[in-house]
């Protein structure tokens, strides 16, 4: 038969799940106090100097009978340079128990306490005591973080204290008004005390999900790399250099190469609307559709088999919104036909007349791959290649690329990008493009996610 738990003890798992604080939240507590230390301490150590500047004015002749309050004003000066280098020297030195971190904190509330009982004892002002202990009493627990129970009992003793001389002096209301008052600050200490407490919990809590979250993106950008990688082949008649960076995580855009051992097929690049994972898990999904319909259609055309992977991506993705732009390519001796379905048009360079333009597009086409209750026409054109010549695709994230200023990357600064780097090696030539478009956004975050590849023909 189990035990019924007692009063006391729900009491005390209550106060314990409440306000009992781990050994990290601790330290960061501690660490906090300690900034806050090394702030107000200089404050203190200038009230210290003025009172014993005022004394030495306002008491010069007789300076002898000035004594006890030289001392308290000079313990403010003193204490406080303590304090100062007792945290900073902590403030320091990591891989130290959050007791030991507290301990200015504790020093410092202890000496200021004391200057109550200093005015109680040796001024024997009951008012004057009860004011500073009152300021010392409500500030502290505001700028600093202290352990309830060490501060509870602290002022606790010096409230009695001062009670029992004031019992002698006040009327039983003004009792009554400071045993309030002495549970009003055992509120506000509990308070303070739980509500860092919650704080560092919730960020930790946050912090933990978060990098679960950016573990869980690490290994799905693991898994999707994977499964877009590429043989580095070499292939007859055509060199392929190409750049593919998510913007966090997993990519939407993607590329695929289709070849028949070294002999260049085609190649693929596409954009899924979206971003992070739900974009990142639907490449997967197109890439196989893709890959299948363009393999199985060699014969067909090539409208014919971007018609049917968009009726088939449709079928298949059931309720999922996101729809995806791209163009299909597709390689034949000298020549590259290619199908644009909502995408960029592809820049093209001629090796001969040294120009680079972007392929004329045919105001005819229309529509994007997934989106079914909108039609598409999806038209074809062929680019005839010389040697030297190349043709570059790329995705919006390239282009609409924006720095500080807001101005995108654009068209026009990527055109004469790719021109001015034309004459280098294939791969070089893809990463001084990027290199261009980086150094434009410079510490802009990325909205996009950035995919160049570039065809050349050997």
């Amino acid at each position: 038969m189990e035990q019924k738990e007692s009063i006391y003890r729900k009491i005390s798992n209550w106060f314990e799940d409440k306000y009992k604080a781990p050994e990290d939240c601790m330290l960061v507590m501690s660490e906090n106090n300690l900034s806050t230390m090394l702030k107000i301490q200089p404050i203190l150590i200038g009230f210290g100097f003025g009172g014993l500047i005022y004394i030495l004015i306002r008491y010069f002749n007789y300076l002898n009978t000035q004594i006890p309050r030289i001392i308290y004003f000079a313990a403010y000066v003193l204490l406080g340079f303590l304090s100062i280098f007792w945290s900073s020297k902590l403030k320091k030195m990591s891989f130290i128990r959050s007791f030991i971190k507290m301990l200015p904190t504790y020093f410092t509330f202890l000496y200021l306490m004391s200057f109550p009982m200093f005015i109680f004892f040796f001024e024997e002002n009951t008012f004057n005591a009860f004011i500073v202990f009152l300021c010392v009493a409500v500030n502290f627990p505001v700028f600093f973080n202290i352990n309830p129970p060490f501060y509870n009992i602290i002022i606790t003793v010096e409230f009695v204290f001062i009670t029992i001389k004031t019992a002698q002096i006040y009327h039983n209301y003004e009792i009554m008004d400071m045993c309030i008052l002495l549970i009003v600050l055992y509120i506000l200490s509990f308070r303070r005390w739980g509500i860092e407490k919650q704080d560092f919990m919730h960020s930790r809590s946050e912090y933990e999900y978060k990098d679960k979250i950016e573990k869980e993106l690490r290994l799905a950008n693991l898994v999707q790399q994977s499964f877009f990688k590429h043989n580095e082949t070499i292939y007859d008649d055509w060199a392929i250099s190409y750049y593919n960076k998510p913007m966090a995580g997993v990519s939407g855009d993607f590329l695929d190469i289709y070849n028949t051992g070294s002999t260049l097929d085609g190649i693929g690049i596409f954009d899924v609307s979206g971003h992070g994972i739900a974009s990142g898990l639907v490449t997967m999904l197109v890439k196989n559709i893709i890959f299948q319909e363009f393999n199985n259609g060699r014969l067909d055309k090539l409208k014919s088999i971007l018609d049917r992977i968009n009726i088939r991506y449709i079928k298949e993705k059931g309720n999922i919104e996101n729809y995806l732009t791209g163009i299909l390519s597709r390689t034949k001796g000298d020549s590259v036909e290619f199908i644009n379905a909502g995408h960029s048009m592809p820049i093209f360079y001629s090796a001969k007349d040294d120009s680079a333009y972007y392929v004329e597009d045919d105001n005819t086409a229309f529509g994007a791959i997934g989106l079914p209750d909108i039609p598409t026409n999806f038209v074809s054109h062929t680019v005839q290649m010389s040697r030297g010549d190349e043709l570059i695709f790329f995705t919006d994230g390239a282009t609409e690329a924006t720095n500080s200023q807001g101005e995108d990357f654009g068209k026009d600064r990527l055109l004469k990008s790719i021109f001015r780097n034309a004459d280098r090696p294939l791969t070089t030539q893809v990463n001084c493009i990027v290199s261009d478009i980086l150094t434009f956004i410079g510490n802009e975050p990325r909205k996009d996610d950035i995919t160049i590849i570039i065809l050349k023909k050997k």
